[in-house]
């Protein structure tokens, strides 16, 4: 992902600087997306009034950033991954860091010890950290880290059994034919409902069945594109958001089939939670989009105008990847998410 070249000349640099004087989480303890919000309005050409507006509009949910003592080492911070409390104390002991080290060492360093639970927080841990590369700002990717640290989840080991595909969509489909992962509670947020799959037996050694290639990646990807498509679903649009924030992270993890493989488990925890559904015709759920298929510009302008922040990352999410390898399910479900019918576009 690269670099917002005109950041510190536009809006969106002085209203993400000052966001980082609120806490990662909301008055209502869900994420705080303003940060993310902004980037992707920025990129998908919302002007300075817009992000302007859209701040304004979501600020009352937020609250302040607390003072607080700094994670004072490495060892400290281990400690302090998936502690509810962790925001503020451990951005104070990072931000100094990167400031002295850089942001490359620096996640290079961390992030290996926070990626078996990426997904926390619906994946907005690794969602935050993703956007906050597009700037050149150590404080905001201090905070994308923190993020990452607070809600770390992780959602069981590996090494417990043997891959049997390098498909993806075929493991997954594997899940849908175990009936005891089917009665599951379905109480809770996504988080909440990820960790209750993870915890039964029949979940024990997810993170093995993907055999890991070079286009694990790639069909890592394809698979959560899929599976929204194919279901509309809240839950899966964070697994597409998350998918593609993995991308961009991913060349500061070194052991790149690791990452791939809670990538994956995270993903099948994801996709029980919401039924384990037969994906079938998956064009069938996006068809009079890809039948009479509309214009990027047109989804894109349509995003700018929403005040849900979930339509548009998602929007940004999907252009983004269609720009890295174009998938024509990409942008009929960018259109759909955004609401925009194709006989009129």
């Amino acid at each position: 992902m690269d670099v917002i070249g005109d950041a510190r000349d536009s809006a969106l640099s002085e209203l993400l600087d000052d966001e980082l004087g609120f806490d990662a989480t909301t008055s209502g303890r869900l994420s705080n997306h303003l940060p993310m919000a902004l980037v992707a309005l920025h990129r998908l050409g919302a002007s300075d009034e817009r992000l302007v507006e859209f701040a304004e509009r979501y600020r009352p949910r937020l609250v302040p950033l607390l003072n607080a003592e700094p994670v004072g080492s490495f060892d400290a911070w281990l400690g302090a991954r998936g502690r509810a409390d962790a925001y503020a104390p451990v951005r104070a002991y990072l931000g100094p860091l990167i400031d002295r080290e850089g942001v490359g060492p620096v996640l290079r360093t961390h992030l290996p010890h926070l990626v078996d639970g990426l997904s926390g927080a619906a994946f907005h841990g690794i969602i935050r950290l993703a956007y906050a590369l597009e700037s050149e700002s150590a404080a905001r990717v201090a905070a994308g880290l923190a993020y990452l640290t607070q809600v770390h989840q992780p959602l069981g080991g590996r090494g417990v059994t043997s891959a049997t595909t390098d498909d993806p969509l075929v493991a997954l489909r594997r899940l849908s034919e175990m009936p005891e992962l089917q009665v599951l509670a379905v109480d809770g947020n996504i988080g909440e409902r990820m960790r209750g799959v993870a915890a039964h037996p029949a979940f024990d050694g997810v993170a093995d069945w993907l055999a890991v290639t070079k286009d694990t990646p790639r069909r890592l990807t394809s698979a959560a594109v899929a599976l929204y498509a194919a279901t509309d679903d809240f839950t899966a649009l964070h697994g597409l958001t998350g998918s593609h924030a993995i991308t961009v992270v991913s060349p500061y993890v070194e052991d790149t089939e690791a990452l791939s493989s809670w990538w994956f488990q995270a993903l099948a925890a994801a996709y029980v939670t919401i039924g384990a559904p037969r994906l079938g015709d998956v064009d069938a759920h996006v068809r009079r989009w890809l039948e009479q298929p509309v214009d990027w510009d047109v989804v894109a302008s349509a995003a700018t105008a929403s005040d849900d922040e979930h339509v548009v990352k998602l929007v940004y999410t999907a252009r983004a990847l269609d720009r890295q390898s174009p998938d024509r399910l990409l942008l009929a479900s960018a259109a759909r998410q955004a609401g925009v019918r194709p006989d009129t576009a």
